[in-house]
């Protein structure tokens, strides 16, 4: 099979650190395993320690070591694509979208609403989704490749 790359939203990590269960750490629990590649832009990392410093403070050291030892991939929009995303989502996500579109990953991973709300297809070349919907997909992916 090969290698999947999802784009992890900022509230796709925060939601897998803060818990051990649910989608969004079964994906933190996949990067770590080295079965999908992750990638992020300086903006999700800045928005992250941002959050986290401002509801979990005291939580701060224990969700750094953990970010930390996540294996991420840094892609920042180029401005092609951050032009291309100003006709499609809200200006404050727009550089999500975009390094989304510049790292070409196959998956935008997201619990924002802005991003899931929306039908993309033809609009951009991955899909978005929540990271349940993305484990969803992975299991029948994943059973495709399987012999018979």
């Amino acid at each position: 099979m090969k290698q999947i790359k999802v784009f992890l939203d900022s509230s796709v990590i925060i939601a897998g650190l803060a818990s051990r269960t649910g989608g969004s750490h079964e994906v933190l629990a996949l990067v770590e395993l080295g079965i999908i590649t992750p990638y992020v832009s300086e903006t999700v990392v800045s928005e992250v320690f941002r959050n986290l410093q401002k509801k979990l403070p005291g939580c701060m050291d224990h969700f750094y070591t953990l970010f930390k030892a996540l294996p991420l991939k840094m892609a920042d929009p180029d401005d092609y694509d951050l032009e291309r995303v100003k006709s499609l989502i809200n200006e404050k996500d727009a550089p999500t979208m975009a390094a989304a579109m510049t790292a070409k990953v196959d998956w935008l991973l997201s619990l924002d609403k802005h991003f899931l709300n929306e039908d993309w297809e033809g609009k951009v070349d991955f899909a978005a989704g929540t990271p349940g919907d993305f484990l969803q997909e992975l299991v029948s992916l994943l059973k495709k490749d399987l012999p018979v």
